[in-house]
């Protein structure tokens, strides 16, 4: 089967470069000309967490795509989904197989766009970075959770399902709605990370910035409630664990994050003998990637942003998410700078709110 990735930057240039190298026909879209153009004429390179790759690679700009398209994963950035699909769907075959690989609520969008039946969801929880044209690094080991929309059980998920697994482990869900909402729900402690120009590990390392990330949220919850979504649980998001405000819980929860600090501190090196002495380049979030290294604005509107639209049609409030998105708007606007000043800021609302933000 021919696959096309659409969006050939971190996530997906990731994927597809483990899958080509493990024989299968994989072509590389972007809009980005530099990357294409260095993929053309040097291949594909990635460093990071495995080691250092270099592929010969097929890669094209958006403009010479003329070809059917059975398969495509979607990663681009949430805003660059309608011109994605708008991109493939002239190339679709009858019965083609788009899959979202991407954070936010895209493989519904995606849905309406060229109908469910094409669809099927994922949450990719590993990270890497586009460092520079042609060059990827891999940051986090992470599974990726792959669904059908309607929970169904067939053998195109399971196709996926394989080709997912050259890079890295896969967990078929028959509740992927309910996992993607999981993801946007704690990506509000990621996004409160990038209004600091640090590392994640060091936002989340003080108790009180733990606590207020927990805070965050714990806003977001009932959201999902209200939309009849059943939240996933995993190693470091736990809803009934949030939603307990007692000081037992608390202890608990900071536990969580320090876990969650570990992951990202020490990378889960798969092959330690290959990274000893590496220097990561990518050492924030994904948000704190776009703003500070690709100097463009990041996908909070579509995150954190989309978890306050839908809380206000509800008539649920969200004042800790809505001011700390627009924290974040105004830092891409340039309008207001970075920095720790951001967080504290936070976090006096937070405490005029009653949320507790100690141990105790």
């Amino acid at each position: 089967m021919k696959i096309h990735i659409i969006g050939s930057g971190a996530i997906g240039g990731m994927a597809g470069a483990w899958m080509a190298k493990n024989g299968e026909d994989v072509t590389f879209v972007d809009a980005w000309r530099p990357h294409v153009d260095a993929m053309q004429a040097n291949g594909l390179r990635i460093d990071g967490i495995l080691g250092p790759h270099h592929l010969q690679v097929r890669a094209l700009h958006p403009e010479e795509l003329d070809e059917p398209i059975e398969l495509a994963f979607i990663a681009t950035k949430s805003h660059h989904t309608d011109s994605a699909v708008e991109l493939v769907r002239p190339h679709l075959t009858p019965d083609a197989t788009v899959v979202s690989l991407q954070n936010g609520f895209n493989a519904e969008r995606i849905a309406e766009l060229i109908g469910a039946q094409h669809v099927i969801g994922t949450v990719p929880d590993y990270t890497a970075a586009l460092v520079d044209p042609g060059l990827l690094e891999y940051t986090v080991v992470g599974p990726v959770y792959i669904g059908e929309l309607d929970g169904a059980l067939t053998p195109r998920l399971a196709e996926v399902e394989r080709l997912l697994s050259h890079l890295t482990t896969v967990k078929v869900t028959q509740n992927i709605i309910g996992r993607i909402w999981t993801k946007q729900c704690y990506m509000s402690w990621i996004v409160m990370s990038a209004m600091v120009d640090a590392p994640i590990v060091e936002v989340l390392r003080p108790i009180e910035n733990r606590m207020l990330g927990v805070a965050v949220v714990r806003e977001t919850l009932p959201i999902a409630a209200a939309s009849g979504v059943t939240l996933e649980s995993d190693a470091y998001f736990q809803p009934e664990l949030i939603a307990d405000r007692s000081a037992a819980a608390r202890r608990k929860q900071s536990d969580v994050i320090q876990g969650l600090i570990d992951h990202f501190d020490h990378r889960t090196n798969q092959e330690p003998a290959a990274r000893e002495g590496y220097q990561y380049v990518k050492q924030g979030s994904g948000m704190w990637w776009d703003i500070v290294y690709r100097k463009r604005p990041s996908e909070t509107r579509w995150i954190t942003g989309a978890l306050v639209e839908r809380a206000q049609a509800l008539g649920i409030a969200t004042p800790l998410n809505a001011t700390m998105a627009e924290m974040v708007y105004a830092i891409e606007r340039g309008e207001r700078p970075l920095g720790w000043q951001n967080i504290a800021e936070l976090a006096d609302l937070a405490e005029s709110l009653g949320e507790p933000l100690g141990l105790e």
